[in-house]
């Protein structure tokens, strides 16, 4: 399976400028790959009450063509000066659309949006990096804005290792059968710590954000997508991301 997005502190972006010329080959494509359509019906739902959406942390435009389809206004929030120029390319007729490198956009972005979306970005095995993206998401949103975030599901990485190892006795709960976790909810993805998250995690995680009206949905990719040829006891089963929405409540009144 391709590599998804996850790479330590200061390295980032010159890791992801040296991986952004072979996007399409090195990183998972959720958006492709999905063989359930709730990231785009989840998308279509917040553009009937949203003009515009950030794309934070969007890579090489992956999900921008939809989304400028979708919304008035697109700003796209990249770490990679490579993967802005890529994506500024990529987009270049779309009018609607704008690609920064975060850290240097201008005017600040504080409350600014209706709604944002994050795809596969808070997968730091630091609990303090992970919850910052999460964080940096909601200062982003304005009051009743749409919250959008795709993680890895822990309980699709216990399957996974199920289906790599099919002499594993079904009797023992896969999640112990893991390699050696550096820390909870963090599995080596491709060699590379990556954070994880469960249901029950991401629901507390954001609740205690402040956000309200969440929801968690599985988003379904086939086997093929993995690179696995599971056993036949797992073949109705499909491994999964999740993808959560949730809103920022409304501005108190004084």
């Amino acid at each position: 399976m391709a590599v998804k997005r996850s790479a330590p502190g200061l390295a980032y972006a010159e890791h992801w400028d040296r991986i952004a010329p072979k996007w399409t080959a090195e990183v998972f494509n959720t958006l492709r790959c999905a063989r359930s359509p709730v990231v785009r019906e989840g998308l279509k739902t917040a553009a009937s009450t949203s003009s515009n959406i950030a794309d934070f942390g969007c890579g090489t435009g992956t999900y921008l063509p939809l989304l400028s389809r979708l919304f008035d206004e697109v700003h796209g929030f990249e770490q990679s000066q490579r993967c802005v120029e890529i994506a500024r390319k990529r987009m270049r007729t779309r009018r609607n659309v704008k690609v920064d490198v975060a850290h240097r956009a201008n005017p600040p972005m504080r409350s600014r949006f209706d709604a944002v979306l994050c795809v596969n970005v808070a997968l730091h095995p630091e609990r303090r990096e992970w919850r910052q993206v999460l964080r940096a998401m909601k200062a982003m949103l304005r009051p009743r804005g749409r919250f959008l975030l795709v993680v890895p599901a822990l309980e699709s990485a216990a399957l996974v290792t199920r289906a790599r190892r099919p002499h594993i006795d079904p009797l023992v709960p896969a999640v112990k059968h893991f390699r050696p976790r550096i820390r909870p909810g963090v599995v080596r993805f491709g060699g590379v710590p990556t954070k994880h998250y469960s249901a029950a995690e991401l629901r507390s995680e954001l609740k205690a954000l402040g956000l309200g009206g969440i929801r968690v949905q599985r988003v379904e990719y086939t086997w093929r997508s993995h690179g696995i040829t599971p056993p036949p006891s797992l073949r109705a089963e499909k491994p999964w991301d999740w993808f959560v929405t949730a809103r920022r409540p409304a501005a108190r009144r004084a």
